[in-house]
């Protein structure tokens, strides 16, 4: 057992190193739920839906034109709310 005082700093230190281990586990144990639930539900998507991939491209190609249109065809929309 360690007799000595620990200061201020030190106690700081000692809280944000634990603080740090538990953001770092609770990340690993949401990871590993969150894939468990995606791998699941795909394998569930897959045995309902034998077309699932052709509509998750579709949905994605959807998704990135519309970013596309966002950022490029509508210029004005980030002029008018990038302002100082």
């Amino acid at each position: 057992m360690i007799n000595e005082d620990l200061t201020k700093k030190d106690i700081s230190k000692i809280k944000k190193m634990i603080k740090k281990e538990i953001d770092n586990f609770k990340k690993k144990e949401l990871e590993k739920k969150v894939k468990s639930i995606v791998k699941k539900e795909f394998k569930d998507i897959k045995d309902i839906d034998k077309d699932y991939e052709k509509k998750i491209e579709e949905i994605s190609k959807e998704v990135l034109q519309a970013f596309f249109d966002l950022m490029y065809k509508e210029r004005k929309i980030w002029k008018s709310k990038t302002k100082l």
